[in-house]
């Protein structure tokens, strides 16, 4: 929290509690909303995790075509044998 929030919390704080406490509680808020900022800015995707995540995702996509067109070769040689094979008979 910056500086001038810790001193309005610690202005306010101070009309109900002694100074003692209201220094406590400003302090207390003040490391519990640093620790969440630090915890959220852990979570959040950078444009680095993102270029990373594109990436990851084109490999994928280039391998499953790949695949498919083996699947397609694979398919076409067996409907061929079968027709194949029908209609030598």
């Amino acid at each position: 929290m910056a500086y001038a929030d810790t001193l309005k919390v610690f202005g306010v704080l101070r009309k109900k509690f002694d100074e003692a406490s209201s220094e406590a509680i400003a302090t207390a808020v003040e490391t519990a909303l640093e620790t969440n900022n630090a915890a959220m800015l852990d979570k959040v995707a950078t444009k680095d995790d993102l270029r990373k995540l594109e990436i990851k995702i084109e490999q994928v996509k280039s391998e499953l075509i790949k695949w498919m067109f083996i699947f397609w070769i694979g398919q076409f040689a067996s409907i061929t044998t079968v027709l194949f094979l029908f209609f030598k008979r």
